[in-house]
């Protein structure tokens, strides 16, 4: 277990997930971080860029997801196999659901989630409310990263070990395709319009680009050494991607794929997410304990927040009321 606890979380869901759920407007979108070593979800508004809350979950959160309309985060607890869900209107956690193994990635939509087990090479997808798992889907090795389509009709999971990216249709509950990508794909990202997925293959150091119309690599870019992060930003305008190894964020013309900037961050960045308005970046320091705020106009570290210890999954996002 300290193999699995000791992998980089860098499942920077992107932000088209949550601002397809939610009208909320920019300003009240705010900024979640993750600490896995202390078990701290802090709260950033993303106005003042200060932390404004510090939820405490118990044992060593993986990784978690957010549901708009609950207005609840749901967090994956692999060494007790257990979701912790945590009320963020009144930012307190308010109950645990036993689903066992030992549940990584997570992703939600279409009042499910849809829950990675690491050991047992299998997605559940899990009632929220209750913690019943409705069915158990098939996986490669080592499901990491998740992400689901707005309607929740397609899930793409990042499978570490197998070296590929499993499609799953969650209506016929089928694997349509397994992809084969570069080594030890992680993190994961979608396109606003869907029609681009984002893989990010850590010790390959490239993406793997992927037509999901054609499920199909149109590109593989490199990138600097252990990819761990991804993130599409506004407008699907660029690709960021968090250099674990060289302490940096590469940005990625979305189009073209082209390399345009690098950022220097903290140590270790590994979970990102772009605000929906386009304006700001968020990047998790594992090792710096810190969150660095970048400014996607100027390419530049605008802020570093310290947080609690072993920050390494940012998501952003809205409560509807």
């Amino acid at each position: 277990m300290k193999a699995l606890v000791g992998l980089a979380v860098a499942l920077a869901l992107n932000a088209v997930a949550l601002a397809g759920a939610t009208t909320a407007s920019d300003a009240e979108q705010k900024v979640y971080v993750l600490s896995q070593d202390d078990g701290v979800l802090s709260v950033i508004d993303t106005g003042t860029d200060e932390i404004v809350g510090k939820i405490k979950i118990p044992g060593k959160p993986a990784s978690f997801t957010i549901s708009p309309a609950f207005g609840e985060a749901f967090a994956t607890l692999p060494e007790s196999g257990e979701i912790a869900v945590v009320d963020l209107r009144q930012q307190k956690l308010t109950r645990r659901l036993k689903i066992g193994g030992q549940p990584f990635g997570i992703a939600s939509a279409g009042g499910r989630l849809f829950v990675g087990d690491w050991s047992a090479n299998s997605v559940s997808v899990v009632d929220p409310q209750s913690g019943d798992i409705i069915r158990k889907l098939s996986a490669g090795r080592s499901p990491a990263h998740l992400v689901v389509t707005r309607d929740g009709s397609r899930l793409y999971v990042a499978d570490r070990e197998a070296d590929s990216v499993a499609v799953i249709d969650t209506r016929r509950f089928e694997v349509l395709k397994e992809i084969p990508v570069g080594r030890a794909p992680f993190a994961l990202a979608l396109s606003l319009d869907e029609k681009q997925l984002v893989v990010a293959n850590v010790q390959a150091a490239t993406l793997s680009i992927v037509d999901t119309s054609k499920l199909q690599i149109v590109s593989s870019p490199a990138t600097r050494a252990m990819p761990y992060g991804v993130a599409i930003t506004h407008n699907d305008a660029e690709i960021l991607v968090s250099n674990q190894q060289g302490g940096s964020i590469s940005v990625f013309d979305a189009q073209t794929h082209a390399p345009r900037a690098e950022i220097k961050v903290g140590r270790y960045p590994e979970g990102l997410v772009a605000l929906k308005n386009g304006s700001k970046a968020y990047v998790a320091n594992w090792f710096s304990a810190s969150v660095s705020v970048l400014d996607l106009k100027t390419n530049t570290e605008i802020k570093r927040i310290i947080c609690p210890e072993g920050p390494r999954m940012v998501l952003a996002g809205a409560t509807e009321h």
